[in-house]
């Protein structure tokens, strides 16, 4: 899978120019519900005549283009990144740091609402309302599945960013998974898409299982599974708490795990402030302690692209690993939560904390 580069324009999604020279430092990683960083190197020879405006910072993004194919002929999206650093120096090149179109969004606040509305909704709007008019070419598309309703308050005094509240609203039980994916308009336009829903990506089928599967040996070059229970990601005794005045905070109740070996690990936070409604502040607390009493256990695998089918962030994949660290094997299917690309290969970031026979 060779890539390839075009510099959009980060209002109307038209293409400023291609970029034939562009090299990144490293891979390209999408997360679910998470901005990521990449630098990349411009090479002045051969760059196009127009470079300053293909790299004007914040006013552009960099996007990744695929192999063209049928369905897509000037190649799909996969990955695209604002520019905010551009180092022109005294060499044949210059350097360029950009960050993931989630990131836009905590350069957008939010004024005075108050929703008593499905979550779905209430990030959609947020969207159509704070961050789409005279700036970014972006629609939303909501996903079926669970969609319970949340009530939220929201002052223009809090200085609250987009990118918080949809944070937010995430961090509790049952809140929403959300990325934002690029789409083709036309021949020479760009779109951004933010999918919202219970759940990104799709699970493998009953009846047929994962269609992208990992062996080693086989397909896959390299893996990693990594263990960890350090401070902010395991916890067995957990409390949510908001900003308060005086001696009165709001808190939620503790949340303890069962005894398992460890000792008492507490973690306290605020996963926003000026939350005052007790259910919320219990919703998060429940979610974080159900993501940290186990610790976390993280698998990446890297593949050949052209030994691998294709998948998107959020699918179930699956894998057959065997090494001298796993002699008798490990196999499953995991959810990507992550993907990292480079010209040659793939490596989907798979949360496996929760898969038997593996801790």
């Amino acid at each position: 899978m060779a890539l390839s580069w075009v510099s959009v324009n980060a209002t109307t999604g038209s293409v400023v120019a291609d970029l034939p020279g562009l090299r990144v430092d490293g891979s390209l990683k999408r997360t679910i519900g998470r901005h990521e960083s990449q630098t990349a190197v411009l090479p002045l020879d051969g760059a196009p005549e127009n470079w300053r405006d293909a790299t004007r910072e914040k006013a552009v993004f960099l996007v990744a283009l695929t192999d063209a194919t049928e369905n897509d002929p000037r190649g799909r999206p996969i990955w695209g990144g604002f520019i905010t650093e551009v180092d022109e120096n005294d060499g044949d090149s210059i350097s360029i740091s950009t960050v993931t179109a989630e990131d836009y969004l905590n350069d957008r606040y939010v004024g005075d609402e108050n929703y008593s509305h499905e979550q779905n909704i209430i990030v959609a709007n947020l969207v159509d309302k704070y961050v789409a008019p005279g700036s970014l070419p972006i629609r939303v598309v909501m996903l079926p599945g669970a969609n319970p309703v949340r009530q939220r308050t929201y002052l223009d005094r809090d200085d609250k960013t987009v990118g918080a509240l949809i944070d937010e609203l995430s961090g509790v039980s049952g809140g929403p998974e959300w990325t934002i994916d690029w789409e083709w308009i036309d021949e020479r336009k760009l779109g951004l898409v933010l999918y919202v829903g219970e759940r990104i990506g799709s699970p493998a089928p009953a009846d047929l299982g994962p269609s992208s599967w990992f062996y080693l040996p086989g397909n896959v070059t390299r893996a990693s599974l990594v263990r960890g229970f350090r401070r902010g990601e395991g916890a067995n005794d957990v409390m949510a708490v908001s900003s308060g005045s005086g001696d009165a905070r709001p808190q939620s109740s503790r949340h303890v795990a069962p005894a398992d070996g460890r000792p008492k690990i507490e973690f306290r936070w605020s996963p926003s402030t000026s939350i005052t409604d007790q259910d919320t502040l219990e919703s998060h607390a429940e979610r974080a302690l159900n993501a940290m009493k186990g610790g976390t256990r993280q698998l990446s695998i890297t593949a050949t692209t052209d030994e691998t089918t294709p998948f998107n962030l959020g699918d179930e994949i699956g894998f057959d690993l065997r090494s001298r660290a796993w002699p008798n094997g490990i196999t499953g299917t995991a959810r990507v939560m992550g993907i990292e690309w480079t010209d040659t290969t793939v490596t989907p970031v798979l949360d496996v904390t929760h898969i038997e026979g593996i801790n």
